[in-house]
């Protein structure tokens, strides 16, 4: 009996000391964190035609690798989209995200791109709900890109690609949180 006793001590203090309360996690040194409202508004002609009232949130943590280089993670969350079965085929799975990418750029303006996530024609993001939420984790951002974007976040904006609206569907400038 002594034994259980002193097991279920043990657990106890052990189960006590995995508690994210009592013990934070301590951020990574140099991490940065990014954020974005999104609107298809904001795009470069404004998105049109079914996708034209999409919006959303977009989260991107970019923490420090080798070489002054970066790795990030976007967690965006979208709505506004086509839903399945309001078109015809082949677009009738909803609105098929096929590219995304961090541009240079002010608000208003074309400008290229520097990061690019890894969604496409072969890899799509499709929405058969109108809505995604989603996180893209280990992007890779040049020593470059990445010293540019952190010196001057709201020079740099997110934009979405969709195969309704191929010159965007949904932007966003970048803003240090």
């Amino acid at each position: 009996m002594k034994r259980f006793a002193v097991a279920a001590c043990v657990l106890s203090l052990l189960a006590a000391g995995c508690d994210e309360k009592l013990n934070p996690v301590a951020p990574t040194p140099g991490q940065v964190t990014l954020a974005s409202q999104l609107s298809g508004a904001a795009n470069v002609p404004p998105a049109s035609s079914l996708e034209a009232g999409s919006a959303g949130t977009l989260s991107v943590t970019m923490t420090p690798a080798a070489g002054g280089a970066y790795t990030a993670s976007f967690t965006f969350q979208i709505g506004g989209l086509v839903e399945a079965g309001v078109l015809p085929a082949p677009l009738d799975s909803g609105s098929v995200i096929v590219a995304a990418y961090v541009h240079q750029g002010p608000a208003g303006t074309v400008g290229p791109p520097v990061v690019q996530l890894p969604i496409s024609l072969q890899a799509p993001i499709v929405s058969p709900t109108g809505s995604v939420l989603l996180t893209i984790s280990n992007v890779q951002v040049s020593a470059s890109a990445a010293t540019a974007i952190l010196a001057n976040p709201s020079g740099f904006y997110f934009n979405m690609y969709s195969a309704l609206n191929q010159t965007g569907v949904i932007r966003g400038q970048l803003a240090k949180r």
